[in-house]
Order: C-alpha cells, then structure tokens, then sequence
C-alpha cells in the first residue's frame, strides 16, 4: 500500500489528519544495550516512527535512545511515537495510569497513537500470540470493551495521546467497537505480509477510515518446520520449505529468497527486506 502521496516510503494520513511515516522501526524482542542502540541507528538513518508497546519491556532502553537524540538536532515532533495497552481483567480502571507510565518511561509527555494491543482481556500471553481464554472470559470482555475505549477516548481528550486505535481486531471486532465509539480507530495493526494479506480486513479498515499497518511483515518465524495451517499461502516455490508461524498460522518462511520477490526487489534497485517492508 502506498502513502498518500503515491510515494513508498514517505507517510499515510491518518483519519486524524496528522502523519504516520510509511516505514516504523518496531522494537519487539528487543532489549537492553541491543535496543538503545538500534533505536539510536534507526534515527540516524531517517527513521521517523518508533513502534513500542509496555508489553515489551524495554521503553526505559527506547527513552534513553530518544533522550540522546533529543540532544542533538531532533526534536520531540519530528517523531511519530507509538505505544500500546494491554488489557487485563483488572486493568480498566487503570489505563491513565499505564500511558503515564509509558510517558515516563519514554521520556516523553504525549504519544502520537496509542493503541489497545489485543482484542483480549486477560493476565496472560506475550505480545504476539493471544492469551488463551474461556468463552465466558471472551463475552465478559466484549462486555467491558465500551469502558475500555471510552478510556482510550478520554486519553484523547487529556492530551496524553494524539491518536487512539487497535492492533489484531479483525472485522467481527471492529463492527463490535464501530457501534458505541465517538472516535473512530485511527489505526488497525494487524499481521499483514505477502503470505497473509488479510484482504476483507484491509478492505473493511479502509472503507471504514481506519488506516492498517503492517506487523512482522516477514512473519514471526519458529525454530522447526511445520505444516501450513492457513490456508492463504498457496504453493511453495520448489526447495522452499514452510516454517510454522506463531498465533497457529504459518506462512512460507523464506519468502525472502523466493525468485519472484527477488527480482521485483532488484526492478526497484532495493533489497528483498527492503521491498517487502515498502508495500505493507
């Protein structure tokens, strides 16, 4: 998908009005010296989003990235912030608090979009796969998701966030949120690759105003090989082995080195990485 000016690698304009770059750098299984200094790389070389979420626990690393370079010639505008809410069960009346804590930790006194991370309501998981839950815990948060959002719309209002939206709802998820929110998701961030291009959800988000980024736009590989569970990446390409995927999908691995992406990357004087980040 391109950005607004027709341009990859440039922004998207949110239903907000403002501007998301095209390109973030995500800071997922990242920590310690590692991750201050990737974020610090990352600004270097014109990185203008930084991707981060308090399930990660590293935003005190990120903060210190954004610190150093705040001292130099960047200023607190000139990045584009994210930052998500975990829901757990106990957790609705707390969600000030949580930005706050984020806020803090990132060294920072607004985020540009802050995001509910899971459509789920639970103590447990990590921030890619969903925790597991009971039905009755399922319908118990769809019942409290009005009193989550309207929290997230109140963090709006206060100036501590400019932007609110969701990251894995699918379509069902947001009807649901559709019927009682006043403001409307500004962002959906969903999985979204070559191998999982989640068509009907992009549709919908866009027919709805709701701009979608891509996650792990690679995939989130495992260890071992397994079989492909589903059902949206077709044929391998000869010698190509699947790879299981996390949250029970798969796709094919090494899409990276499939012959067909290569050479659509080197008609665009770019690298396989390069080209598949720039179309999500």
């Amino acid at each position: 998908m391109k950005g607004k000016s027709g341009i990859p690698g440039n922004f998207y304009v949110l239903n907000t009005g403002a501007k998301i770059p095209a390109i973030g750098l995500g800071t997922w299984q990242s920590g310690g010296d590692l991750c201050v200094d990737a974020v610090k790389t990352a600004l270097s070389v014109g990185y203008r989003h930084i991707d981060c979420a308090h399930l990660y626990g590293n935003e005190i690393e990120v903060g210190e990235a954004l610190n150093e370079a705040f001292k130099g010639s960047l200023k607190r505008e000139d990045i584009f912030l994210t930052s998500k809410l975990y829901c757990t069960m106990n957790s609705l009346n707390k969600i000030e608090n949580y930005v706050r804590v984020s806020l803090k930790n990132l060294g920072v006194s607004y985020l540009d979009l802050y995001l509910m991370h899971w459509p789920e309501s639970s103590g447990f998981g990590d921030a890619t796969d969903p925790p597991l839950k009971s039905g009755s815990q399922h319908r118990q948060f769809l019942n409290r998701l009005k009193k989550v959002w309207k929290a997230m719309e109140g963090l709006v209002d206060s100036g501590l966030v400019r932007a609110i939206g969701v990251s894995n709802f699918g379509v069902h998820q947001i009807k649901e949120l559709l019927k009682f929110a006043k403001i409307v998701p500004a962002v959906n961030q969903v999985e979204l690759h070559p191998f999982w291009r989640q068509d009907e959800l992009v549709k919908f988000c866009q027919m709805k105003g709701i701009h979608v980024s891509a996650h792990t736009p690679l995939g989130v590989p495992t260890s071992s090989p397994g079989v492909s569970d589903s059902g949206s990446g077709g044929e391998d390409e000869p010698g190509t082995p699947r790879i299981s995927f996390r949250r029970s999908r798969s796709v094919h691995g090494p899409m990276l080195k499939l012959s067909v992406v290569g050479e659509i990357a080197d008609r665009h004087k770019k690298t396989p990485e390069q080209y598949v980040d720039l179309i999500h």
